[in-house]
């Protein structure tokens, strides 16, 4: 399958979705650049560059790819508001989701640049929805840390489908009314980590830590009461689980019904750390490209969350396929796509599509929202045929 067939069906996914504002010059880049992010696994426009010329996608020299590339980081048009979040909006809608849980959490690029993220839970992956990226190790000018998570929640809001149930996740940096409180004007649910000693009062009004509804490993605990007393009493649960092997209790405060479901719902919190890893390292290696400068990284990252998202739809399709393969009833252990997730999966057949002779038509759904990790899924697939062999 040429290269060029896949940066047809790109080209034709970015078209679909695109603001009319974003003239021919611009799409075109920008179909290269995630192109480009996809086949080098990089985000440095180096690289970028390299894997371009190597699919001859462009009878130009590498250095003036790059250049050509680069360009990119200089174009006013190539914003997350023109050219990322119609998709998202739109591949949000056609998946149906009869409910969404959105992570919110910061990350940083090395000591240079600090990003606050939110994402969506997919299958044990987190697609990015939304960022703020400022200067790290910096005083924050203008907007205040607390302005900036309620800008990007009045942006993630505009985004997302209507009428759908929403429950925000997020790590201690979150679990202080300052978040909560944000959360519930916009009618959504959440499940926050908070600090041990926050203060909890049940409903015989026995105030204390929260740590203290827990006295040993093994032990868990559920409140439905009034937290957070140093901010003034909020009603709200608290689900508290010290795990074998932990060093102290996970506590949890939500404003859903106090039930230790709330605990799995917090662990699909961990799927933003590995995103975080792709963008990082095995992934698209951000940290390692030339790209310093707020306003091109802002341009860049435009670039990342596209790849990202193509990736996924990819890798939706391979799992796809492989559940449509009936089990055997006779494995016991993952598959080999099992063992991958659907990043992986996702550019492996990206990267097929570009090497392969025979065409491949990739679709760029995502669906199954309702479905658990991928993981787990495709284990149940083979463990029930298994079990009933």
């Amino acid at each position: 399958m040429p290269a060029s067939v896949v940066y047809r069906q790109v080209r034709s996914l970015l078209d679909q979705h695109l603001d009319e504002r974003v003239d021919e010059s611009s799409r075109d880049r920008l179909a290269l650049l995630v192109l480009g992010i996809l086949r080098a696994k990089s985000a440095s426009p180096a690289r970028i560059a390299a894997a371009l010329n190597e699919l001859g996608l462009s009878a130009a020299r590498v250095d003036s790819i790059e250049r050509r590339i680069r360009r990119i980081e200089n174009d006013p048009e190539v914003q997350a508001s023109l050219c990322f979040h119609p998709l998202a909006r739109m591949r949000l809608l056609l998946g149906r989701p009869s409910e969404l849980r959105l992570i919110l959490d910061p990350t940083t690029q090395d000591d240079r640049l600090v990003m606050l993220t939110a994402a969506v839970w997919y299958r044990g992956r987190a697609l990015p929805l939304a960022w703020a990226v400022w200067p790290a190790n910096t005083p924050l000018a203008e907007e205040r840390f607390w302005q900036r998570v309620e800008a990007l929640l009045d942006l993630v809001a505009r985004l997302l489908p209507a009428h759908v149930p929403i429950t925000w996740l997020a790590d201690r940096a979150f679990g202080s009314p300052s978040f909560t409180d944000l959360v519930v004007a916009r009618h959504w649910h959440y499940v926050v980590r908070v600090q041990g000693q926050t203060r909890c009062k049940d409903r015989q009004g026995r105030e204390r830590q929260v740590r203290h509804l827990v006295r040993l490993p093994r032990q868990r605990a559920k409140l439905r009461g009034l937290l957070f007393k140093k901010r003034g009493w909020r009603f709200a649960s608290a689900v508290v689980y010290w795990g074998r092997g932990h060093t102290e209790p996970l506590c949890l405060v939500s404003n859903l019904p106090a039930h230790w479901h709330l605990v799995h719902l917090y662990r699909q919190r961990y799927s933003l750390e590995a995103t975080f890893r792709d963008y990082k390292s095995s992934g698209w290696e951000w940290e390692r490209g030339q790209v310093c400068d707020l306003a091109h990284v802002k341009r860049l990252l435009v670039g990342m969350a596209l790849a990202m998202w193509l990736a996924l739809c990819a890798g939706t399709q391979a799992a796809a396929q492989a559940l449509a393969r009936p089990p055997t009833g006779r494995r016991h252990s993952l598959p080999w796509e099992g063992k991958r997730s659907l990043f992986s999966l996702g550019l492996q057949r990206l990267h097929a599509a570009l090497s392969a002779d025979q065409a491949l038509v990739l679709r760029w759904q995502l669906t199954d929202w309702t479905a658990p990790n991928w993981q787990t899924q495709i284990r149940a697939h083979h463990a029930r045929a298994f079990v009933f062999a």
